[in-house]
């Protein structure tokens, strides 16, 4: 019975693979290379570090990494590097409300709500 609920756990580990998340934390480096170079122009789709993002853009001081989206430009999320000061865990801008919750160095996971 043990090494059948031991089977059962390695499967479920093996199966699920690590979570969007971890790949991003793993990324980061690599993000922050193209955080570095992301000028005023939005990309499209673009996998950076073998995370696909749906777009990628500069916003004042700001590199946003948007990983989803409610429906195109509604209620995006994703990542932020942010290198030059911490944002505010809850910020108004232009109608939308972010939240940012601190992850690492200069990066953070955001969300807006229009």
């Amino acid at each position: 019975m043990r090494r059948l609920v031991v089977y059962a756990a390695l499967m479920t580990l093996t199966a699920c693979g690590p979570s969007h998340e971890d790949l991003v934390l793993r990324a980061l480096p690599e993000l922050e290379r193209a955080a570095e170079t992301i000028g005023a122009e939005e990309t499209g789709e673009v996998t950076i570090g073998g995370v696909e993002f749906i777009r990628v853009y500069r916003f004042r001081d700001r590199v946003y990494f948007v990983t989803s989206e409610a429906v195109v430009g509604v209620d995006p999320s994703g990542y932020v590097w942010s290198p030059e000061r911490r944002p505010p865990a809850h910020e108004i801008n232009g109608g939308a409300a972010s939240t940012f919750e601190h992850l690492r160095g200069a990066w953070y996971r955001w969300s807006d709500s229009y």
